[in-house]
């Protein structure tokens, strides 16, 4: 666990997704308690529930590496094969910002869309192509990856993580840059977060980030009583109702 999360906060900027199963049977507000009180503020998803099937053999800690083309990698113990989990990851992140595929466009266009963030690009390059099927389906993996990062905005904010929401809303306007349909699109997404409404969610996500690096700093004692003034004050927000969820976890006894 510390691994893992250790990889998620020094990695996910570079492009790195972590994914922690629980298949000991505890519930979600039980595995949300562990990590907030453990681990505030991770950043890695979790998922309760065997989705990914683990061999008899294997037992646990189970750990699985998956390529940036889709590919598994590694699986096993992240106990025994640490150091080469972090040697594969490496590797990956090296090939997110080169690029991979076939051909030159192919790997400029995802090197474009995911080691530099640069839609307009990767959607310059894509349009220069001839007809033909490799056109078809990068034009498909750009446009999907637009409304990835269009639709992260509108996750966040619903999760009650404004300022990540605004960072991301201004990183896809960069993106984009003068792009004839996303460059209104990602405007209005950014022009969103100088409205009436946004403001007292932007505000509540300030106090919340204090509790949260109290906690980080191991000065976590007072948070449930932070937390419940937060929530006093701004419940109605999305941002009280991320409050009320990480209370909730606080006070959930761990079995």
């Amino acid at each position: 666990m510390p691994s893992a999360i250790r990889h998620d906060a020094e990695l996910k900027d570079k492009g790195l997704v972590s994914i922690l199963v629980e298949v000991q049977g505890h519930g979600f507000q039980e595995v949300e308690h562990f990590l907030w009180e453990r681990f505030p503020d991770n950043g890695c998803m979790v998922a309760p529930g065997t989705f990914i099937p683990i061999p008899d053999s294997a037992g646990i800690p189970h750990g699985a590496l998956i390529g940036v083309d889709g590919t598994l990698l590694w699986a096993g113990s992240p106990l025994g094969d640490s150091s080469k989990v972090s040697d594969l990851i490496d590797e990956q992140l090296k090939l997110i910002k080169k690029g991979w595929g076939d051909t030159p466009t192919a790997r400029k266009v995802h090197a474009d869309l995911y080691g530099k963030n640069n839609l307009a690009s990767a959607a310059a390059a894509v349009a220069a192509l001839p007809d033909g099927d490799e056109k078809t389906t990068l034009q498909e993996e750009v446009d999907k990856r637009y409304q990835v990062l269009k639709d992260a905005v509108a996750n966040l904010q619903k999760n009650g993580q404004w300022a990540d929401a605004q960072d991301a809303a201004k990183a896809l306007q960069k993106a984009v840059g003068r792009h004839e349909t996303w460059a209104g699109e990602a405007a209005a997404l950014v022009n969103e977060f100088a409205s009436e409404a946004a403001k007292p969610e932007l505000d509540a996500d300030k106090q919340l980030a204090k509790i949260l690096k109290a906690m980080r700093a191991g000065k976590g004692d007072k948070a449930p009583k932070e937390l419940e003034k937060l929530i006093e004050k701004h419940g109605q927000t999305s941002v009280g109702q991320r409050a009320d969820r990480i209370l909730k976890a606080l006070n959930t006894p761990l079995t």
